[in-house]
């Protein structure tokens, strides 16, 4: 009996695809031409389009997620219905997505059904982490509307490693072999000139000749082809033998933009290839780590984090401790000063671009209302000038004109794409430090670290500019995957594993099991009971050492072996006097281990502080803003247990440390 329903394709019958773990993934950030005029502008429309899809699905989504909120009883029936029909699925979004090109022949042109269905997942994964609660039971706020300069990524599909010539939406095409032989001088010399010569294949699955990033399907049968610019220096060559010398590891395209003022059109494209691969590691690392994996495998070491440093200590069984202290040179410091000043020129250069293209929408300073009033009383002509004053607002303090409305002039935006760029390479740069400094650290203390559980996120709050030029939480992280790298040789568990400060409290507490209690004023550690003296931070780090976690994972059941620490007190005692970290009593640039002791940048207000010296006198006083600059010394207001240290006074004051030796007769009158 023949059957009357639709025909459709069975179950498949094949063992479907999966990548195996062991496999590893890296990914390889390659450089692509956009000099040619006309594969520019279609990378250019392709970004236009896909922000348009982009920022319609985001509304859709914004508008469904408010009205699965407003409905709270028939949540508590059946939530799943409640998402279905609101269109909350990934499903959904991507039948939206298709309906939005469907609806606008315009972006048929530069943006395929197959780039909106990666583009609906992206917008789904940011409304996903609103409705469900992650592993702690946390969620994300209201799915947002993104801005165009924010809108960086266009998501390509992974190629098909079952089936020969399927590599939908960015594809990348041609050899490694193949392109050095183009780009070889006389002298046999691997070079990259500013502009690369065009591509163009018939057939882009038998090309072999240089590697370019090509994207089919457009309108009038248009293709996007992008060539590939790869790094000439030698050291670099190793990594893209890595990565680019067997094609059928080649997985997936992602197309990313970044601001540069100097590139043509404003923005500089990237091809970040997804290799199925491990990561490249150096013969040198490799063999630093095998060596380090045998050297330090008895070593257990513990890191005591702040704002302006971070302590390690370690030891071996309770012998051969050491001691290491990471903070900021007088070099470090010095440069960070002058991109601070060049930060504040910069920001004073854009305010004044956008007052000076939106003058209707900011009031006169007084000084300029006063020089206004005596030009109109000497009967001559008003002087067209950039209002200094403040915005116009309404009585709640809401400006009349938002400021994504404002009018921006070129220089505006070439200097907003200039900040843009220098902070993202002060971030990479800050990436690579840190992965220097892990290195040594792992070196020398191991691959088995002990580290409090705090956020350093929330130190932001009262010392954001400290957290973000020492970037303490890089620093902890670059050292957690170099542990990690260094315990897989081992075949043991290395990393960086957290303790509660609530079952620990290592600031709190004496190696000799004492508790010796601190405020967050007091730096040096006396304990009372064994006489031990030392540095807090490197008394904290040293317990840190001696942690031990009932259950692997679990933060909460940390515990200090204080029989350990007792054993190796006579150790202890002989690091503390011998290191060479800072010995300073005076304040340090931390929210967890900071002082009271003095104003905050930027506050104008006082607030009740203990006062140096006078803790039984006068237990709490009043402190005001300190608008006179400090000494980087110890002056006569601050002695004893108040000295300033030279970093805190600088970052406090705005004092340049080029004014030479410090002057001990300037005194601090707040």
């Amino acid at each position: 009996m023949a059957s009357s329903g639709k025909r459709t394709r069975g179950p498949n019958k094949q063992t479907p695809w999966a990548r195996n773990a062991d496999d590893g993934v890296s990914v390889l950030r390659l450089a692509l031409d956009t000099s040619d005029p006309l594969q520019r502008s279609r990378i250019e429309a392709m970004f236009e389009g896909a922000y348009a899809v982009t920022r319609a699905l985001q509304r859709g989504v914004r508008d469904a997620c408010r009205a699965y909120k407003a409905a709270p009883h028939e949540r508590a029936l059946d939530p799943a219905a409640v998402r279905e029909r609101l269109g909350l699925s990934r499903t959904a979004l991507e039948h939206r997505a298709y309906a939005h090109l469907d609806a606008a022949p315009h972006l048929r042109r530069f943006v395929t059904k197959a780039l909106s269905m990666h583009l609906a997942d992206a917008v789904w994964t940011s409304a996903e982490r609103h409705l469900f609660a992650d592993g702690s039971g946390k969620r994300h706020g209201m799915p947002r509307i993104g801005r165009w300069f924010d809108f960086t990524r266009l998501p390509g599909r992974a190629r098909s490693h079952t089936k020969d010539k399927k590599w939908e939406t960015f594809r990348l095409h041609g050899s490694l072999a193949g392109h050095r032989a183009a780009y070889t001088d006389r002298d046999g010399a691997f070079v990259q000139p500013r502009t690369l010569r065009p591509v163009h294949a018939k057939d882009w699955w038998r090309y072999q000749g240089p590697l370019a990033v090509v994207f089919s399907g457009l309108a009038n049968n248009a293709t996007l082809v992008l060539p590939v610019r790869l790094p000439t220096a030698p050291s670099n060559q190793p990594i893209l033998d890595h990565h680019l010398a067997d094609p059928s590891r080649w997985h997936r395209i992602t197309l990313v933009r970044s601001r540069d003022p100097h590139a043509d059109g404003g923005w500089r494209y990237e091809a970040h290839l997804m290799v199925l691969t491990q990561p490249y590691v150096s013969p040198s690392t490799a063999e630093r780590r095998a060596r380090m994996a045998i050297e330090t495998a008895d070593r257990s070491a513990g890191i005591d984090v702040n704002v302006s440093n971070v302590t390690v200590a370690s030891h071996d069984t309770g012998a051969a401790m050491a001691l290491t202290r990471i903070e900021r040179d007088a070099g470090q410091r010095e440069r960070a000063w002058k991109q601070k000043q060049r930060e504040r020129r910069r920001a004073r250069a854009l305010d004044r671009a956008r007052r000076a293209a939106n003058r209707a929408q900011y009031q006169l300073s007084k000084r300029q209302e006063q020089h206004a009033r005596r030009l109109a009383a000497a009967g001559r002509r008003p002087i067209e000038m950039i209002p200094k004053g403040p915005r116009n607002e309404r009585g709640d303090g809401v400006p009349f004109q938002s400021y994504r409305r404002d009018a921006l002039s070129s220089t505006y935006r070439r200097t907003r794409a200039e900040q843009a760029r220098d902070a993202q390479a002060a971030s990479r740069a800050r990436r690579d430090h840190a992965r220097t400094i892990a290195a040594e650290v792992v070196a020398t203390h191991g691959y088995q670290l002990v580290v409090e559980d705090v956020s350093i996120a929330a130190w932001a709050a009262s010392w954001g500019a400290a957290l973000a030029a020492f970037s303490p939480g890089t620093l902890v992280s670059a050292i957690d995957r170099e542990a990690r790298a260094v315990g897989a040789i081992a075949g043991g568990a290395g990393g960086v594993v957290r303790a509660s400060t609530r079952t620990t409290a290592l600031s709190q507490h004496c190696p000799c099991g004492a508790r010796v209690s601190k405020s967050l004023a007091d730096r040096v550690h006396q304990c009372p009971v064994c006489k031990l003296t030392g540095d807090r931070d490197a008394v904290a780090a040293v317990l840190a050492s001696f942690v031990t976690l009932v259950t692997h994972g679990n933060p909460s059941s940390a515990q200090v072996d204080y029989a350990a620490s007792v054993d190796a007190l006579r150790e202890i005692r002989r690091l503390l006097r011998s290191s060479t970290s800072s010995s300073y009593d005076g304040w340090q640039d931390t929210l967890s281990e900071s002082t009271g002791r003095s104003a905050r940048d930027g506050s104008s207000f006082a607030w009740m502080t203990p006062t140096p010296g006078t803790r039984e006198l006068l237990p709490r006083a009043a402190v005001a803003r300190r608008n006179a600059g400090t000494a980087r010394c110890s002056t006569r207001d601050e002695t004893g247990f108040g000295q300033t240290t030279s970093e805190r006074a600088t970052m406090r004051t705005g004092m340049s440390p080029r004014y030479g030796p410090t002057r001990a007769y300037l005194r601090d009158n707040s």
